[in-house]
């Protein structure tokens, strides 16, 4: 064996590769794999990798939302984890709790979202957590989409108090479809599918001695929670929403806990 076998990574790399390949061939013999449909799908790759859309595509594979569960564990302790996605930007304002996360002026409904984060060890609640939130408008556009919103609109890092508890007012934000135009969404109308992911607050969650937490709180009652494009939806993360029927404008509150693993807790593998 050569020294770079010798290296794990590189050994890991082998064996991965190995198998891919293997994978790959065995597929085109199963399906007689033409050398036109061969070049019509290395045309097709290229292109996703001109357009950036390799993510976009592992996305709509599954593949990202199962590397998470395989990388996190589907069925261990603390809050569900969930695929990152492409829309996070570091650097949001740090906001401490009650925090607005748009203005008053802001289209949509009203959302007051509050809780508090806990150990998933002893379900003590953590001091200080601090809450990387990030979500679309109601008309499903992040700001980074949109020239109309403001830099950093409906982004925050919202710091809990020292009882680790948490409250963000924010609006209610809309689905999106995700492939419009591009080699993705071409592919994904020849298979018969749609685009459309439903309406989700991304939320990144860090304490000390603790893995940080990345996931999304859905929307109930969205028309797509049933057919998620890349089948991120778990239940345990739609949001319970109640009407607030004394508030000037419709507004709803929501109440939703995050449980963290201590660092070191070897996530439960499927």
């Amino acid at each position: 064996m050569d020294d770079a076998r010798r290296d794990p990574a590189n050994a890991r790399l082998v064996e991965v590769t190995g198998a891919v390949v293997s994978a790959l061939h065995q597929v085109a013999r199963d399906h007689r794999l033409t050398e036109l449909e061969l070049r019509q799908a290395l045309s097709f790759l290229t292109e996703v990798g001109t357009r950036n859309e390799f993510t976009l595509l592992s996305d709509v594979m599954g593949l990202s939302v199962l590397v998470d569960d395989l990388t996190h564990g589907a069925d261990g302790p603390g809050t569900r984890h969930n695929v990152e996605g492409p829309a996070y930007r570091p650097g949001a304002p740090l906001l401490p709790s009650p925090a607005q996360l748009c203005g008053a002026d802001e289209p949509g409904d009203v959302l007051v979202l509050q809780g508090t984060v806990r150990s998933a060890a002893d379900r003590c609640p953590l001091p200080n957590a601090v809450l990387d939130v990030w979500q679309t408008s109601a008309h499903g556009t992040y700001e980074h989409e949109d020239p109309a919103q403001p830099d950093f609109n409906l982004r925050g890092r919202v710091q809990a108090d020292g009882a680790g508890d948490y409250e963000l007012r924010t609006i209610v934000p809309g689905p999106y479809r995700i492939a419009r135009g591009g080699p993705v969404g071409r592919l994904l109308l020849a298979l018969g599918r749609h685009d459309w992911r439903p309406a989700h607050i991304h939320v990144r969650v860090t304490a000390p001695e603790h893995a940080p937490l990345t996931t999304m709180l859905f929307i109930p009652g969205d028309p797509w929670l049933g057919s998620d494009a890349i089948d991120a939806v778990q239940a345990p993360l739609i949001l319970e929403m109640a009407p607030c029927p004394e508030a000037e404008r419709t507004t709803f509150s929501s109440r939703f806990d995050f449980e963290l693993r201590p660092l070191g807790d070897a996530p439960a593998r499927r």
